[in-house]
C-alpha cells in the first residue's frame, strides 16, 4: 500500500518531464512547425497570363510595414515566368529566396487572352496544391491579371483587398456579380456538363489623383503620383470545357441572380412612357430545372417582391408614402425580367455553356437517357419562362 501511495505520489512529475521532454524537442528541431517569416512569401492573390512560351505568375505578397509606433500592412507584386505555374514559382524562389505559400490566397485571376484558350492549363496546379484553399475564389479579368493587380485602387493599397470586396456578401445580395470558388468551378468543369462560370473584373478610372506616400525606404517625404481605378464585376464570364466562349452582361448577370434565388436588396430599372422606375428586391425565389415529359423544357423560373425605390420624375407626397408600384409597371417589370431571362438562355447554350447544369440534372435523373441524348442536348432543350413580380407589402 505504501510503494502504491509513493508511486503515485511521484506520477505528476515523471508525467511533466516527459512533456517538457517532448516539447524542448519540438522546440529545437523544428520550433514547432512554425513558418519563418524571414523567409516565406505569403500570398494575398495570383495572377497567371498567357505568354509566347508558357506562363507568367504575378503574385501579390503581403509585407508587414512599420514606421515608428504605427504599424501597416503592405504588399509587393512580383513574377515569375515557366512553362508549367509551379516552375514560374520556382523563378521567384530563384529571384527573391522566399518560400511562396498559398495557405492565405483568396483570389486566383486569370487573364482573358489565356482564359479563351484553357484555364486548366494553369487550374491544374492550383487542384494539386494541397494548401490552396478550396473556397478561393476564381474571377477572369479583361486584359492581363498582372496589370490588374499592379494597378492602384482607390479603396485600398492592397489590390486583391479591393478585389476581395467585389465578392462580398453585400454584392452577392444586390446580384450584380456571380461568384464562384475553386472546388465549385472544378466540380462543373469534371461534372457531365463541363461548364462554368467566373466574375469578369475591369477597371475604371477614377475621376481623381491622390498621392501615395511611398515606403520609408525611398524616403520618409517622397509622394508618387498614380491615378487610381475602381474594380467592377458586373459581367460573367461563360465557361465550357474549360475555354471562355462568352461574357453575360450585367442585366443578364442579375437576371442569372433571380434564378438562384441570391437577390434580396439589388435594384433594378423598368422605363415606362418615358419614366424611369427603379425597383427594390425585397423577397425573391427563383429556380432553374430540367423538367422530361413529351420533350425535354428547362424551367427558369423567378418570382420577386418589390417596392418602388426612386423615379426620375417628382412625385406627390402621398406617392412618396405608400411606396406601392403600379400595376403597369410591374407588367413592364415582368416584361423586363423575361427579355432578360430570354436573352440569358440563348446566350449561354448558343456557345455550348451547360450554364444551368442541364445535362447534370438528365444524368442524375436516368443515365440511359443521358447516353442517348447527351449529343446536342443543349440545342433540343426548351426554355420555358416564368416571371413573377409583386408589389411587397
Amino acid at each position: 500500500m505504501k510503494k502504491r501511495s509513493n508511486f503515485l505520489t511521484r506520477l505528476p512529475l515523471r508525467l511533466y518531464a516527459l512533456l517538457f521532454a517532448f516539447l524542448a524537442f519540438a522546440f529545437f528541431s523544428n520550433d514547432f512547425g512554425l513558418v519563418d517569416i524571414q523567409k516565406t512569401a505569403i500570398i494575398l492573390a495570383a495572377g497567371v497570363d498567357k505568354e509566347e512560351e508558357g506562363l507568367r505568375l504575378t503574385a501579390q505578397i503581403a509585407v508587414p510595414q512599420g514606421s515608428g509606433s504605427s504599424f501597416q500592412s503592405g504588399s509587393v507584386n512580383l513574377d515569375g515566368t515557366g512553362a508549367t505555374v509551379s516552375e514560374c514559382l520556382s523563378d521567384l524562389y530563384a529571384q527573391t529566396g522566399w518560400v511562396p505559400k498559398f495557405i492565405f490566397c483568396d483570389l486566383v485571376l486569370f487573364g482573358e487572352e489565356l482564359a479563351r484558350e484553357n484555364v486548366f492549363s494553369a487550374l491544374d496546379f492550383f487542384l494539386r496544391n494541397e494548401y490552396v484553399p478550396d473556397s478561393c475564389n476564381l474571377a477572369v479579368c479583361q486584359g492581363t491579371a498582372k496589370d490588374l493587380l499592379t494597378q492602384k485602387s482607390a479603396i485600398d493599397d492592397t489590390s486583391s483587398f479591393a478585389l476581395s470586396k467585389l465578392f462580398s456578401d453585400a454584392a452577392q445580395k444586390a446580384g450584380k456579380v456571380v461568384t464562384t470558388t475553386l472546388k465549385e468551378f472544378s466540380i462543373g468543369y469534371y461534372g457531365v456538363s463541363h461548364s462554368g462560370y467566373m466574375p469578369m473584373i475591369q477597371t475604371l478610372p477614377s475621376d481623381n489623383d491622390v498621392s501615395a506616400q511611398a515606403s520609408s525606404q525611398e524616403g520618409a517625404n517622397s509622394k508618387e503620383k498614380k491615378q487610381n481605378v475602381v474594380y467592377v464585376a458586373d459581367q460573367t464570364a461563360l465557361f465550357a470545357d474549360g475555354a471562355l466562349v462568352s461574357v453575360l452582361s450585367p442585366e443578364q448577370t442579375f437576371a442569372y441572380n433571380l434564378l438562384r434565388g441570391k437577390v434580396f436588396a439589388g435594384t433594378f430599372p423598368v422605363r415606362l412612357d418615358g419614366v424611369t422606375y427603379s425597383l427594390s428586391v425585397l423577397k425573391n425565389d427563383g429556380e432553374s430545372s430540367l423538367v422530361l415529359k413529351d420533350e425535354a423544357t428547362a424551367l427558369l423560373r423567378a418570382q420577386v417582391s418589390v417596392r418602388l425605390y426612386s423615379k426620375n420624375t417628382p412625385s406627390s407626397s402621398l406617392d412618396v408614402a405608400s411606396g406601392t408600384v403600379d400595376e403597369r409597371v410591374v407588367k413592364e417589370a415582368e416584361s423586363t425580367l423575361a427579355a432578360s431571362l430570354v436573352s440569358l438562355w440563348e446566350n449561354s447554350t448558343q456557345k455550348g455553356c451547360d450554364l444551368f447544369f442541364l445535362l447534370r440534372q438528365l444524368y442524375r435523373s436516368s443515365l440511359q437517357k443521358y447516353e442517348e441524348e447527351k449529343e446536342g442536348f443543349l440545342s433540343s432543350v426548351r426554355p420555358q419562362i416564368q416571371v413573377t413580380v409583386k408589389t411587397f407589402e
